[in-house]
């Protein structure tokens, strides 16, 4: 991603401190948002309020993966139905290839 000048942004709903705590748990580097009140997640209308586990969740984000270019213009978005899953990721570098 780097060599293709590609930045990664997350927006979670953990907390600050938490992102921090687990931010190299997976190995990438990326500039994560901390969105625990899904202020974030409603403004972009991402917001899921069904099939939501566990229990007391009252919402999550919707999974999306969204390419902006360097303009700021959204040159793809993905999205899941399943809040446990994401963009794979063979399936971001087809669209940044053919971007």
């Amino acid at each position: 991603l780097d060599a293709r000048g590609v930045k990664i942004v997350t927006v979670s709903t953990d907390k600050p401190g938490d992102i921090k705590k687990n931010r190299n748990k997976h190995g990438v580097s990326a500039t994560m948002l901390a969105d625990p009140d899904l202020a974030i997640t409603t403004t972009y209308g991402l917001r899921n309020e069904t099939n939501i586990s566990p229990s007391g969740i009252s919402a999550l984000p919707v999974p999306t993966t969204i390419l902006v270019d360097g303009n700021g213009i959204v040159r793809w978005i993905d999205q899941s139905r399943d809040y446990q899953q994401r963009s794979s990721p063979e399936r971001v570098m087809a669209a940044i290839s053919s971007l």
